[in-house]
């Protein structure tokens, strides 16, 4: 792969020096000051925000094959992913026309493992596609009955398969419509983050009809084809050395999906952060912070990146290198981003959160007492940060490493607002958050109306009693959920890992959690206008919402402020 980007640069090279390209396609001269400006705005960009754990389904979802309602698969190749096992993914390779199944021991870590695969079908001339020897590899691949992700030709706007797009377009969407074919097989379009400045995107996506997920590949490396003495221009153009951070990288490709309206999960079909080059390793400075970068904040600040496959290995040939092997401080980062729950680690497996923005995170409960917290800080030209957070004006914490963590205690707070200010190399912003119970929540006040005084709640004539008193939101009354159910008749199950509760009865299952503004019923995805909340240290659920689930007629008694339930 970094070979490809080599023999991109170097084709760059040859556009620039020839007055004609040397292939059939004429591709246009980029205005290469105005990508110049565009890209130092990108890498000049500054990223300041406070993150929270939020709740699963608060993620972006498109409805893709295989798609996670939310949370990333983390992944890495198969044959060096068993110290770091489990992963959720086995990054794998088919190569041209020359091989019929997976390879050993992919194959078989395929056929016994708990894992989706991201299969990497490298193709280097178009016109040497056997369709019907495609079509016998994809039988194969679909044999193994797991979800498996074939990304075919990838890599195109940096290598020789993308000197005529629409020949590429066309080999593309052709073997699309065969894997389509396959029900254990999606279709990833992958093209290199950033390839040959002169091939945007644009020439080489075949149509949303053909595509399952969209992927990059994205590395992180010191020097610019090998070269310690890179210019300006091409450090910034291609993202290297001080600007070699994969949030920044993924900049262009998330650009491109914006502006024609591509709504799919994404993947980085592959990548990492070089920790070693032909010229010896990377300085643990400069390699330490890229990686946290990689492994935290692209699923921090990108939700809809749904796979991250790490490129654990080294080719012999190639000038930079990814692999963790032998440098244990790596090692260490990778796992600690892998176990921090914010992964997907086997093919039927969910995360334990998802980031949000703190402001949009709805009500967060404490755990021990504790809120966990993230600031996602990137300052240009500064790798070493320090975060700064206060509460109400005073210093409480403060941490020198990405995502910069704080374990916020709750505990020793009044009910009521605050302030949280989080400072790094002199840039503040300050957040104010509502303290009620065991929870807390940013942004706007929220609308809880103490019901005790004014609200109550009757089921077929009888008041009901709660040992938590109901509470409106957006004019929506909000009861505790096991009082509600087994009023109702309804067995209760709680599932604490998924903050979710099931409710049965008559046969007809409810699934309702916390914070997510979906309820199932019967079966049926049913949107709330008040999601679920953990108030006061007991579920609150949506009693109208509910109780209809349950085929109740509910009323509204505005006089009486009362809310009429008739099974």
């Amino acid at each position: 792969m970094k070979n490809k980007i080599i023999a991109a640069m170097m084709l760059l090279s040859m556009t620039l020096l020839c007055a004609a390209p040397a292939f059939a396609f004429s591709f246009p001269e980029p205005d290469w000051g105005a990508l110049l400006r565009e890209r130092e705005n990108m890498v000049n960009q500054t990223d300041f925000e406070l993150y929270a754990e939020g709740a699963v389904q608060s993620a972006p979802f498109y409805g893709a094959k295989f798609e996670p309602r939310g949370g990333a698969y983390l992944g890495m190749i198969a044959e060096t992913s068993e110290e770091f096992a489990p992963v959720g993914c086995y990054l794998t390779y088919i190569d041209n026309m020359n091989q019929d199944d997976l390879y050993y021991p992919a194959d078989r870590m395929t056929e016994n493992g708990n894992s989706v695969v991201m299969a990497g079908w490298t193709i280097s001339d178009l016109d040497s596609v056997d369709y019907s020897w495609v079509d016998s590899v994809l039988q194969t691949l679909n044999s193994y009955n797991k979800p498996m992700f074939v990304r075919f030709a990838n890599e195109m706007n940096e290598s020789s398969i993308g000197n005529d797009p629409n020949k590429y377009v066309e080999v593309f969407r052709r073997v699309a419509d065969m894997i389509h074919s396959y029900p254990n097989l999606a279709v990833v379009w992958s093209p290199m983050d950033i390839g040959a400045l002169d091939r945007p995107f644009e020439y080489y996506y075949p149509g949303d009809a053909y595509v399952d997920w969209v992927g990059i590949s994205c590395y992180s490396m010191m020097y610019f084809l090998g070269n310690p003495n890179t210019t300006y221009k091409d450090s910034v153009y291609f993202m290297t050395g001080d600007y070699a951070w994969a949030t920044n990288k993924v900049k262009p490709f998330m650009n491109f999906l914006s502006r024609n309206n591509i709504n799919k999960p994404i993947m980085i079909s592959e990548g990492g952060v070089a920790t070693n080059t032909d010229r010896g390793p990377t300085p643990d400075y400069w390699t330490a912070p890229r990686l946290r970068s990689f492994m935290w904040n692209l699923v921090m600040k990108y939700p809809q990146i749904k796979m991250v496959n790490y490129f654990n290995t080294h080719r012999a040939d190639e000038t930079s290198r990814y692999d963790l092997d032998g440098y244990p401080y790596a090692k260490d980062i990778y796992k600690e981003a892998a176990n921090s729950g914010a992964y997907i680690r086997s093919a039927d497996g969910s995360p334990d959160f998802v980031f949000q923005p703190a402001n949009s995170a709805g009500t967060l409960a404490a755990k021990n007492g504790f809120v966990k917290l993230y600031t996602l800080a990137y300052m240009p030209g500064q790798p070493d940060i320090t975060v700064n957070y206060y509460i109400d004006g005073g210093w409480t914490h403060s941490s020198n490493q990405i995502p910069y963590i704080y374990n916020l205690d709750i505990s020793a707070l009044t009910d009521g607002a605050h302030t949280l200010k989080i400072s790094a190399s002199g840039k503040e912003k300050t957040y104010t958050f509502y303290k009620r119970g065991g929870a807390i929540q940013f942004g706007a006040e929220p609308e809880y109306v103490p019901a005790a005084r004014v609200i109550s709640v009757t089921l077929n004539g009888r008041k009901l009693t709660f040992d938590q008193d109901p509470v409106m939101e957006s004019d929506r009354v909000l009861v505790p959920m096991r009082a509600i159910f087994e009023a109702l008749g309804a067995n209760v199950l709680w599932n604490s890992e998924e903050q979710a509760a099931l409710a049965e009865k008559d046969g007809k299952i409810i699934i309702i959690t916390i914070d997510s503004p979906y309820m199932t019923a019967g079966g049926k995805q049913i949107t709330l206008d008040v999601p679920a909340r953990l108030i006061g240290d007991r579920t609150m659920v949506p009693v109208r919402a509910v109780s209809e689930a349950f085929d109740c007629d509910v009323g509204w008694d505005d006089a009486a402020q009362t809310v009429i339930i008739t099974d």
